[in-house]
């Protein structure tokens, strides 16, 4: 478990930047020879030619391609029989042909448009043009809740739904999912865009019940004493042992008992003797070898992550290695510590190759607290998690747990991807009912981590009892409650960002004539970055550093507004932004970084747009009682929203400070490890209004 502020932070600065070697792509998954093999259950159940083109039916969909009217129509299986998308191409198609059918994959060819298209069993549709192509997707559900990155979406309700991916990640899709046409990709040749119907396997309820984790780790050892390890029996039904450095001498490296292969044995054959499995850490996201960052590599500091691969370059060593260890070390599976998340193809890759090397009966768990897009997005992909068993998300966001469509669409995944989804709770503070309550609610599960008291003894008295098929009966009862809702949620919505212009007058502005009576926070690295320049704030500072005024407000708010400039401030999660902090510790951070807008609201992290970074914009936020949004223009007049998000307090409560400047995603008083380089930025004016 890695993913400590450090790493975190470092992954906010820049992670871009790392070398594009045989970086897996989803042109490449076209090959009929990738993934040929029905895996984890998920198979093509029949292919067929019919008067109206070809029809596909695979453990999770029903696909139909209409070649007169040039659609794909798009109907979930499981949990419900119903359509939920359509993909448009635009024109009729011509010559289309079913080229292979099998357990494994469909795969189609159009003359024209010109095309191939490959249906696998987890439902997943991936269409590669051989020549350029607007195709228009249509929601025909109602989303209860969506997630993004760039333009890979996720849209569901409580019984399932979709996801889109595309091969060009930077191409506009102008993407609004309160419209039924959601998205519009203008695909060069050569592109290729993915439709997966969710979810693509049932859920495992028994397995949910009866698989309990010991959660194991230390900055001591990783080999306890036999003693030690039988002492665990009562507590689960597997063990994972997860102290990276304490469990392998060159943990970025390689992975090679640290303390010998005796001592290796001796745990695995004790382990063994009481009949339960277990499963030892691994992490393709830090695993080094091979790439730039071999140099970083450390092997004796826990809790130090000296490097971070985001888009698989390191893919064949890292699986070779960890073929080595499931061959001479015999574990009964691995635990990933972090996956591709700049790289849906390579997430993809990633999982359908481990799980060939871990094999059908193997067990694989990956800690997707940042799965697809920024470390504090929620953004994944259940057709890469599908051939996951167990998906540990939530490291270090106690912030959110309160928020339930948190706990429910992206820690459990119930009727998306439909692992076992666990929330990792190895921070401080204890377990408690008010907790445990939501996540079982949202169908969500917890790990016994071993070491902790507290949470090894509520785990057995007040979560293990509830481990029973009457919970099935009410998590269920409950999704059908919240589903009949959903309708009425999306017309509350839909009145909210369509409602009022929002042009009253400002409680309060500063427009910048003087400088503010204002608490400075500037780093080190920055001698006077602040300073008033033509009736602007202006800030000069190294690009991932801190430079900004902290303002006293003690206001009842529904609203922030901010007018800026990025100019050459090359700040990604450090960009000009302007933040609100309410009494209750929940943040709102709106503003740019280098490419996009970016806002950071109560810990999520959401990448907007892009922009010019030479025009002055508008980014606002607004709320309610119920919910709020997130807005950008570049005239201050017509406003677009790039993210929607739901609040449990009263817009009344009041907003204690205003920060503006250069704010860290956090709003803390805190660099990135890499500083980066000097550059200037602007800001007009911050508002906020009543």
């Amino acid at each position: 478990m890695r993913q400590v502020t450090l790493c975190v932070m470092a992954m906010l600065c820049a992670a871009g930047a790392m070398a594009q070697n045989a970086v897996p792509r989803f042109q490449d998954l076209m090959d009929p020879s990738v993934f040929s093999e029905a895996q984890c259950g998920m198979v093509v159940e029949e292919a067929k030619p019919v008067e109206s083109g070809v029809q596909v039916k695979t453990t999770g969909a029903d696909i139909a391609f209409d070649a007169a009217r040039g659609e794909i129509l798009f109907h979930q299986r499981l949990v419900e029989q119903r359509l939920v998308g359509k993909v448009l191409l635009g024109k009729p198609v011509k010559g289309l042909k079913l080229t292979h059918s099998g357990p494994g994959f469909a795969r189609l060819m159009a003359e024209q448009p010109k095309m191939t298209i490959r249906v696998n069993g987890d439902s997943l549709c991936l269409i590669h043009v051989h020549e350029p192509l607007e195709i228009a997707v249509q929601c025909a559900i109602t989303p209860a809740w969506n997630a993004s990155w760039k333009n890979n979406h996720l849209v569901v309700d409580e019984l399932g739904g979709f996801a889109l991916y595309c091969s060009e990640t930077d191409l506009n899709d102008h993407f609004d999912p309160y419209q039924p046409e959601i998205a519009r990709y203008a695909l060069p040749t050569d592109a290729v865009l993915c439709f997966g119907v969710c979810p693509p396997k049932p859920y495992d309820w028994q397995r949910s019940l009866d698989q309990q984790v010991i959660w194991h780790w230390s900055n001591k050892s990783s080999y306890p004493p036999d003693d030690e390890l039988k002492s665990w029996k009562p507590y689960g039904t597997m063990i994972l042992l997860q102290s990276e450095v304490m469990l392998w001498k060159d943990w970025n490296l390689d992975f090679v008992p640290r303390l010998g292969l005796d001592e290796w044995n001796r745990v695995r054959n004790t382990i063994h003797g009481m009949d339960m499995p277990y499963i030892v850490y691994t992490s393709p996201f830090y695993f080094l070898k091979g790439t730039p960052q071999e140099k970083n590599a450390v092997n004796d500091q826990p809790g130090v992550c000296p490097g971070a691969i985001v888009n698989g370059e390191n893919m064949p060593l890292f699986l070779d290695a960890i073929t080595r260890v499931m061959q001479d070390l015999k574990p009964d599976g691995l635990y990933f510590d972090g996956q591709y998340m700049e790289n849906p193809a390579a997430l993809y890759a990633l999982a359908r190759k481990s799980r060939t090397i871990i094999g059908e009966k193997g067990l694989l768990e990956w800690h997707s607290t940042a799965e697809l897009g920024p470390a504090e997005g929620m953004m994944y992909m259940p057709h890469a998690d599908a051939y996951t068993d167990i998906q540990l998300r939530g490291e270090g966001r106690d912030a959110v747990y309160g928020n339930f469509d948190y706990l429910r669409f992206f820690v459990s995944g119930y009727n998306i991807n439909n692992c076992i989804g666990v929330l990792c709770t190895n921070s401080a503070k204890d377990l408690t009912a008010e907790l445990i309550e939501p996540l079982l609610e949202a169908n969500g599960r917890l790990h016994t981590l071993i070491g902790n008291p507290q949470k090894r003894d509520f785990i057995v008295n007040s979560y293990r009892p509830r481990m029973t098929m009457d919970l099935q009966k009410f998590v269920d009862q409950r999704v059908r409650e919240r589903q009949a809702g959903v309708a009425d949620k999306m017309k509350d919505l839909q009145t909210f960002l369509s409602g009022a212009d929002w042009n009253a007058a400002p409680q309060w502005t500063n427009e910048f004539d003087v400088m503010p009576d204002a608490a400075r926070s500037v780093s080190p690295e920055n001698p006077d970055p602040l300073s008033i320049r033509d009736g602007c704030l202006h800030i000069s500072a190294k690009t991932n550093t801190y430079a900004f005024l902290t303002i006293p407000l003690n206001k009842s708010l529904h609203g922030i507004e901010i007018r800026l400039k990025q100019g050459t401030d090359g700040g990604m999660s450090w960009g000009p932004s302007a933040m609100v902090r309410w009494n209750n510790g929940d943040g709102a951070r709106i503003g740019t970084r280098k490419n996009e807008y970016q806002a950071d609201i109560m810990g999520t992290q959401v990448i907007g747009p892009p922009y010019t970074a030479s025009d002055w914009v508008w980014v606002r936020a607004r709320w309610d009682d119920a919910r709020g949004v997130v807005e950008f223009s570049t005239d201050g007049v017509h406003y677009r929203y790039f993210f929607v998000f739901y609040r449990k307090n009263s817009a009344s409560e009041p907003v204690k400070e205003l920060l503006v400047g250069k704010v860290p995603y956090n709003g803390l008083p805190q660099d990135c490890p890499d500083a980066g380089v000097p550059g200037e930025c602007d800001i007009d004016f911050v508002r906020v209004f009543k």
